[in-house]
């Protein structure tokens, strides 16, 4: 299995992604699934070595990821890592969960989701009927555009970079930019309201590792 699809099925579950970061129930995992390819090796470099702080500060401040990719890069090399294997293994993080830039769609569906007074609308990558991978979802209310999120699915749930509009008070559009765990935004997400000069952030619940 390709890296980018072995981390997104290792984070199958309502804690997949947090179990991730723990060495006990995560360790080896990918290579059994990559059959040991050596990106799995600089995946769990990333995750378990020098940079894991700042990889979780980055998903706690996403919009200023590219700071701390550098730092992280810094650690990953001061781990062992060459030059391109630590730019490798951020790069592995930022495809498998859908950093700009790094987005990509094999294959697009549409998934619908119908209800009495509202209706969900997906395009992007699926599986198994569900959205699972980079996509688009518009959520509609009475026949009425609300909001959408542009992110990346594993098993029906968001977990990843989001870009994110929505309809304030039905006139007002905002952006938001956040990182999702589960369907959550967490850490800090910058908020750019329609009409204002400067955008500001919301603060969520912290992803937290032990």
């Amino acid at each position: 299995m390709d890296i980018i699809w072995a981390i997104r099925e290792l984070c199958r579950g309502e804690h997949g992604f947090e179990d991730m970061f723990d060495k006990a129930k995560s360790k080896g995992k990918l290579a059994k699934l990559t059959g040991g390819d050596r990106d799995a090796e600089l995946f769990e470099e990333l995750l378990y070595g020098g940079a894991r702080e700042t990889l979780v500060e980055m998903i706690n401040d996403v919009y200023n990821f590219k700071g701390y990719a550098v730092k992280a890069h810094g650690l990953l090399m001061k781990d062992g890592l060459s030059a391109n294997d630590a730019k490798r293994a951020l790069e592995i993080f930022f495809i498998a969960f859908g950093f700009p830039g790094y987005r990509t769609i094999e294959a697009s569906e549409t998934v619908t989701d119908e209800h009495p007074s509202y209706k969900t609308v997906y395009e992007g990558e699926v599986k198994n009927g569900k959205p699972h991978g980079v996509g688009v979802r518009n959520f509609y209310y009475e026949g009425k555009w609300t909001n959408l999120d542009e992110c990346v699915w594993i098993d029906g749930v968001m977990c990843g970079y989001d870009y994110a509009k929505e309809l304030e008070f039905g006139a007002f559009e905002d952006q938001k930019i956040g990182f999702v765990v589960n369907d959550n935004f967490v850490g800090n997400t910058r908020i750019i309201p329609t009409g204002e000069d400067e955008p500001f952030y919301d603060t969520f619940k912290k992803f937290e590792i032990k």
